[in-house]
């Protein structure tokens, strides 16, 4: 198995370190809602974890499905902290296959993310395992990620220890 260290430099407002950027994965009303697997607690962790950083260091990133019509105006959870307008959409799992927030990426020089928002073992999980591929050092804060299935997402946990990913936290 092998770990490697995420080399943070930034720090959040209470003086932790954090990634260049937090990406916030599908946090929208189409999964997290009354009804929906996924429910305030979350909201409230993921509210805290979008407070602790820089609003321009905070990227939202809304699924829609490649059978999804285009116009069809997707909305973020009630009650999501919306602090920053870099949004980018994705039809696939992994938020890398979109390629305009891969060329933001690149272009700011990022180095490290750090992922939180639903589901560990769906878009989270695809999107963690593509930011490695990318070379990039790569961080999860358990306790704002949503999971359905939590035994299979000991599986999801293991490939991220094996792959390199730095998990914080336990899930909320």
């Amino acid at each position: 198995m092998v770990f490697v260290q995420v080399a943070l430099d930034r720090l959040d407002s209470r003086g932790s370190k954090v990634a260049d950027y937090l990406l916030v994965i599908d946090m929208q009303s189409d999964y997290v809602a009354v009804g929906k697997a996924y429910h305030e607690e979350l909201i409230a962790a993921v509210n805290d974890k979008i407070a602790s950083y820089p609003s321009d260091r905070v990227i939202y990133i809304l699924n829609r499905f490649f059978w999804e019509r285009k116009d069809r105006k997707k909305k973020f959870a009630t009650g999501l902290l919306l602090v920053s307008s870099r949004i980018f959409e994705k039809r696939w799992a992994s938020c890398f296959t979109n390629s305009d927030l891969k060329d933001f990426l690149e272009g700011n020089g990022t180095k490290s993310i750090e992922f939180i928002g639903v589901d560990g073992n769906g878009c989270v999980k695809a999107s963690v395992l593509a930011a490695i591929k990318e070379n990039y050092q790569v961080s999860v804060g358990l306790s704002a990620v949503g999971v359905a299935n939590q035994r299979k997402f000991q599986k999801t946990l293991h490939k991220w220890h094996s792959a390199g990913v730095s998990v914080e936290g336990e899930l909320s």
